[in-house]
């Protein structure tokens, strides 16, 4: 979503209310394939909106600040162009084992 690296192009923690969205380079069976989401982003289920204060003013500062360092470095390393965007989904098929099998057998055939 554009707003979502809008977010973090700024260096600041994205908070996502969605009970199954998956962030970028996520998958429902590896979501942390290529990054950690849960070290640059809050996610709250949908249903506990109005816990959010509480959630937040629980994350200890450094914590928060290491959550703004990894904002800032996805978006400078993958969100901030074509280019890098190209580079995550790149990594993100290639970091798959079944992709990498289904490669390996088209090249024996060939």
């Amino acid at each position: 979503s554009y707003r979502f690296t809008e977010m973090m192009s700024a260096g600041t923690i994205p908070v996502v209310y969605a009970n199954n969205w998956l962030p970028p380079f996520a998958s429902p069976v590896d979501p942390d394939r290529i990054l950690n989401w849960t070290k640059c982003a809050v996610f709250i289920r949908e249903y506990k909106l109005l816990e959010t204060g509480l959630v937040l003013n629980e994350i200890p500062d450094d914590v928060r600040c290491e959550m703004q360092q990894c904002s800032l470095a996805f978006w400078n390393e993958f969100g901030s162009s074509r280019e890098g965007w190209l580079r995550g989904i790149l990594r993100w098929v290639n970091s798959d084992p079944g992709i990498s099998k289904n490669i390996e057998a088209v090249r024996e055939i060939t």
